[in-house]
């Protein structure tokens, strides 16, 4: 893809970052391409394209603010794991070098549309990458009815449930004995956490209809919270309503074709090493 204009983005927490980012910019203005760097999202109006300089919880973060707006991202590892990023930091010279020839491919990530409806009718929209949790905020099993295009599912019982986009099966679904899911399949992994029963799985549900849930509070004792991407929370009062469903835009990222999906896992996580 062509651009003309780019935005290197850093946490501004994350001082060590700043100049690999400033030097990232420099590089693109030399080779005739306008850059600037940023550590906020107020001024992306003429960026072509995002270059995330941190680890994966900066990329998830740019991900949530580039997919209203349909800005590619291209991440550069400068964090632990990485998964997410198209080079490592060392790297971002050579990928750069890369993008500008044309080598980069450009993969589409579906993303989460939460909507969460309180009793005096307050609406709030979010947008996730990863997942969405719903989590006791106390160490007390939370109930969670559930409802899949109007059918309602068992409630589930235990510390609350995720549901999240494949791209976050890598994420916290794994962790909760979630499956792996390629990127490219379309669909909401619904994971239990810690539920207090042998019987209740993660599913896989098919996209095109809404996943309705529901927190029960039955005592005063009784709390819960929701989570975005792990970096977004919110309490959820008695009675909530999260209505959970695909974005209609979809983030894109660029990706260097020498990090698929499958090498990375092997890569990031010893997938399939014995």
């Amino acid at each position: 893809m062509s651009f003309s204009h780019a935005t290197v983005f850093y946490n501004a927490q994350k001082t060590q970052n700043q100049q690999p980012a400033e030097q990232a910019a420099a590089w693109l203005s030399k080779h005739g391409v306008a850059a600037q760097t940023t550590t906020d999202f107020e001024n992306l109006s003429q960026t072509d394209i995002l270059i995330c300089m941190g680890g994966d919880g900066t990329m998830l973060r740019c991900a949530r603010e580039c997919a209203p707006r349909r800005i590619p991202l291209l991440g550069v590892n400068c964090g632990t794991l990485g998964f997410l990023a198209a080079c490592e930091k060392e790297e971002w010279e050579t990928a750069l070098a890369d993008l500008l020839d044309g080598k980069f491919i450009l993969q589409e990530r579906m993303m989460l549309s939460v909507r969460i409806q309180s009793p005096d009718c307050l609406v709030q929209q979010l947008l996730a990458l990863n997942d969405c949790v719903i989590h006791a905020d106390k160490a007390r099993v939370l109930t969670v009815e559930a409802a899949f295009d109007a059918h309602p599912l068992p409630p589930y019982f235990g510390d609350g449930v995720l549901i999240s986009t494949p791209t976050g099966s890598t994420a916290y679904a794994l962790a909760a004995g979630g499956p792996i899911v390629a990127p490219g399949v379309e669909g909401l992994l619904v994971t239990p956490i810690c539920p207090h029963t042998l019987s209740q799985r993660p599913i896989l549900l098919p996209t095109g209809k809404k996943l309705e849930l529901y927190p029960v509070l039955k005592t005063p004792l009784d709390g819960a919270g929701l989570t975005i991407d792990g970096q977004e929370n919110l309490s959820l009062p008695p009675h909530t309503q999260v209505q959970i469903s695909p974005y209609e835009h979809k983030a894109r990222f660029l990706m260097s074709p020498k990090r698929d999906f499958f090498t990375m896992l092997n890569r990031k996580f010893n997938w399939g090493n014995r």
